[in-house]
């Protein structure tokens, strides 16, 4: 039998209450965040300890198919939508390795990236989309709380790259990605572990982990993309 944890619903928006009591009568496990994790996320910028750029996807290590190959290697690197100053999405906004920030609201969990100015919503136990659904550059994403690691699972993506020199992805990509703390001090590093499956392009899912440090005093600037200046 599985159990659920208490719920303490004069904390709970009434919408929310709802969708808790649907997955509870459903018998899915709840986990509320614990407050002072998601307050920790939420203060100030967070950085990347590996400088980003466009040299830094070249130790990946993208376990390709003989397809997804042909695409990387016959990708026009002259029709990068950046150049257009149009936002490729995820997980590519990630492997930016993008100054980013959180803010949580009842249901919703919003991450920032300094980079193209990408805003992505989290819909905390939300609904999965029909499989029809519309597909966008950043796709669909649900999160939930794994104890105190933020778990959040994207699918619906629009067929694109996943880096700026051409490793591909397509609309059946799925992504998962875990944030969470090693451990409780104050300036303990955030971890993000992603992993992406794509089986048109990738032969097996392919994980990645990434640390970033907290900086409180800092703020997202605008990216304020010109096309003339690539």
């Amino acid at each position: 039998m599985t159990s659920t944890r208490s719920v303490n619903r004069q904390t709970i928006a009434g919408g929310q209450l709802v969708l808790l009591a649907v997955l509870l009568i459903s018998g899915q496990q709840i986990s509320l965040a614990n407050p002072e994790v998601s307050a920790r996320m939420a203060a100030g910028v967070w950085r990347s300890l590996i400088a980003g750029g466009t040299n830094t996807f070249d130790f990946y290590g993208f376990p390709l198919t003989p397809s997804g190959q042909e695409r990387y290697e016959n990708f026009p690197l002259d029709q990068d939508p950046a150049l257009r100053c149009e936002p490729p999405g995820m997980p590519r906004a990630f492997y930016y390795l993008s100054l980013m920030d959180f803010s949580f609201q009842d249901d919703t969990v919003r991450i920032r990236y300094e980079t193209m100015d990408v805003v992505r919503t989290v819909h905390m136990y939300g609904m999965p989309l029909a499989p029809d659904a519309t597909h966008t550059p950043d796709g669909y994403s649900v999160g939930r709380w794994d104890g105190d690691a933020l778990v959040v699972d994207t699918t619906h993506l629009a067929a694109g790259e996943t880096t700026r020199d051409g490793i591909p992805k397509s609309d059946a990509m799925m992504l998962t990605e875990t944030f969470f703390f090693e451990d409780s001090r104050e300036d303990a590093l955030l971890s993000v572990t992603t992993t992406i499956t794509d089986p048109e392009n990738f032969v097996e899912p392919f994980t990645s982990v990434h640390e970033f440090e907290n900086e409180p005093g800092w703020e997202l600037l605008p990216f304020d993309c010109h096309q003339t200046e690539y």
